[in-house]
C-alpha cells in the first residue's frame, strides 16, 4: 500500500522516521543506505522523511555548526531504489522564484521518482522573501501539475504554539495538503489545543481533518536543547529542568517525556471522540542520536499502534 493510501485511511497506523541526508566528508550515500537498512531491520516504518537544510539569519547564531549534506532528493531516490521504502522530502519554496519552485518539483517527481513532499515555508512572515508562499505552491503543484498528469501527494507543517494554527491547517488544506507534521513536541498543551479547535473548524466547514503526525525526538545533551530552541521548539521551564536533572541520563529522561507527551495526546483524543487522525514522526535532531532515536520509535510506535487497533471513533 502507497504511502498516500495509508495517510488516508484514518484508523490505519502511518509511522515516518526522520533523518538528514548524510554529510559530505561522512562518505557516499550508499554507505548512508546502510543505516536505514539497520533501522528497517528493528522496527517498522512506512517512509523516510528527508528535511531540507537550510540557514535562517532572523534565528541568531546557529548553536551548531552547519555541514554540507547530499541532495535531499538524491538521498530519497537511493533508498527508494536501493532500501525499498518510499521517501518524503521536505522542500523550503521561498529562497527560489516561483517559475523556478515548479521546475523543481516537476523534476523531483519525474527524474527523481519521488511522489510525497512536504512543503515548508520561511521562518518569518515579518521577512520579505523572493519566492512564492505555502499555499500558492500547494495549488500550483496540488491543481495545476496534477491537473495535467502529475502524482504529487503534499504534505505541510504545523506548528502547535503558533496563533490561528487550525485556521493555517484548514486554508492549506483547501490549497492541497493531504498530510501535515508537526515540530518536535516537548509538552501537549499546545497540540491537545490545536488539534481541538482544528476538530471544531473542520466541523464548522463540514470537511474531513487532515492526518497530523505527530513528531518527537530523543535529546541527550545541552546541545541538543539550544539546537531545538533554535529551531523554534518550544520547552517548557519545568520540562527542561527535568531534563538537566538527576537521577538516570537526559536521554532516559527524555524518553519519559515523549512517552508521557504521547500518552496525553492520544487519551485526549478518545476522551473526546476526536476525528483527527494521527501519524508518529520520530528524528534523531543529532547523527549520534541515532540508536537513541530507534529505541524511542520503538517505544513510541508501540503506544501508537495500540490506540489504532483499540480506537474506533473514526
Amino acid at each position: 500500500m502507497r504511502f498516500r493510501d495509508k495517510i488516508k485511511k484514518p484508523q490505519r497506523p502511518v509511522v515516518s522516521y526522520e533523518i538528514l541526508p548524510p554529510r559530505e566528508k561522512d562518505g557516499t550515500l550508499n554507505t548512508y543506505a546502510e543505516t536505514i537498512s539497520s533501522l528497517l531491520s528493528q522496527t517498522h516504518i512506512d517512509a523516510i522523511n528527508i528535511p531540507e537544510v537550510r540557514e535562517e539569519e532572523g534565528r541568531g547564531e546557529r548553536p551548531v555548526s552547519n555541514q554540507n549534506r547530499g541532495e535531499p532528493r538524491e538521498f530519497g531516490r537511493l533508498l527508494q531504489d536501493i532500501v525499498g521504502i518510499e521517501a518524503i522530502i521536505n522542500r523550503v519554496v521561498v529562497h527560489n522564484s516561483y517559475d523556478n519552485q515548479l521546475k523543481w518539483f516537476e523534476e523531483t517527481h519525474k527524474v527523481y521518482e519521488i511522489e510525497n513532499m512536504i512543503i515548508v515555508g520561511g521562518e518569518s512572515s515579518k521577512i520579505n522573501y523572493i519566492g512564492p508562499t505555502v499555499n500558492e505552491v500547494l495549488k500550483a503543484v496540488s491543481y495545476r501539475y496534477n491537473s495535467k498528469g502529475g502524482d504529487i501527494f503534499c504534505g505541510g507543517i504545523a506548528i502547535p504554539s503558533r496563533d490561528n494554527e487550525s485556521k493555517n491547517l484548514i486554508k492549506k488544506s483547501s490549497f492541497g495538503s493531504e498530510f501535515f507534521t508537526t515540530q518536535v513536541l516537548c509538552d501537549s498543551e499546545n497540540i491537545i489545543k490545536m488539534i481541538d479547535r482544528y476538530q471544531s473548524r473542520c466541523n464548522e466547514k463540514n470537511t474531513f481533518p487532515r492526518r497530523i503526525l505527530l513528531s518527537f525526538a530523543p535529546i541527550s545533551s545541552m546541545k541538543n536543547i539550544e539546537f531545538l530552541k533554535w529551531l523554534g521548539v518550544e520547552i517548557p521551564k519545568d520540562t527542561e529542568k527535568y531534563l538537566m536533572g538527576r537521577p538516570g541520563s537526559m536521554a532516559e529522561r527524555s524518553l519519559d517525556i515523549a512517552i508521557e507527551v504521547m500518552n496525553q495526546i492520544l487519551n485526549h483524543i478518545i476522551e473526546q471522540k476526536l476525528k483527527v487522525p494521527i501519524g508518529l514522526n520520530v528524528e534523531h535532531i543529532m547523527s549520534y542520536n541515532f540508536q537513541l532515536s530507534v529505541e524511542m520509535l520503538q517505544e513510541l510506535a508501540k503506544i501508537y499502534r495500540e490506540f489504532c487497533i483499540k480506537s474506533n471513533h473514526y
